[in-house]
């Protein structure tokens, strides 16, 4: 009996002691960070507010439909290819049907160790942008060279 007694109590305190930590959950924005970009007035260099914006990214497989904002928005955060490629390509357009603008985003990335529920994250060094076809985004402005978190605007596109 008091063996069981003992165990129980074993048991017991070991789940106690068991349960995870705080470190369980990944919430407080420590993943891969998506580029920002914010948008400008090329004749006069202010802040615009887009009217609509379609932004559409190469990961390796093709175009795919990353923003379709048809509300007025002045930022947009898009993700960043995660695999070893050296660039991103997005095409940037002001409807749905013209897409046509393509920017190619060159960076290094190096992996950085967050936590045991988050893991690695990636964190885009050296970060540069080519507009390689004008039109509807005439020109680009960098503000950051190195995407760490997404609060800084990374790039300024020039309309």
């Amino acid at each position: 009996m008091k063996f069981l007694k003992i165990f129980l109590v074993s048991v017991f305190l070991f789940s106690l002691f068991s349960c995870g930590s705080d470190d369980d959950i990944c919430i407080s924005g420590e993943a891969t960070p998506r580029m920002k970009l914010k948008f400008k007035t090329k004749a006069t260099g202010k802040l615009k507010t887009m009217d609509s914006l379609f932004v559409n990214v190469d990961y390796g497989n093709g175009q795919i439909p990353v923003i379709a904002a048809k509300t007025k928005t002045d930022s947009v955060l898009i993700p960043l290819r995660v695999d070893d490629a050296p660039f991103t390509k997005i095409y940037v357009g002001l409807s749905k049907t013209a897409v046509t603008s393509e920017v190619k985003i060159n960076y290094t990335t190096k992996s950085e160790y967050v936590s045991p529920a988050c893991g690695i994250k990636k964190v885009y060094e050296n970060a540069s942008a080519i507009l390689e076809v004008p039109d509807p985004v005439i020109d680009i402005e960098q503000n950051q060279t190195q995407i760490s978190d997404e609060s800084k605007t990374h790039f300024f596109l020039l309309f």
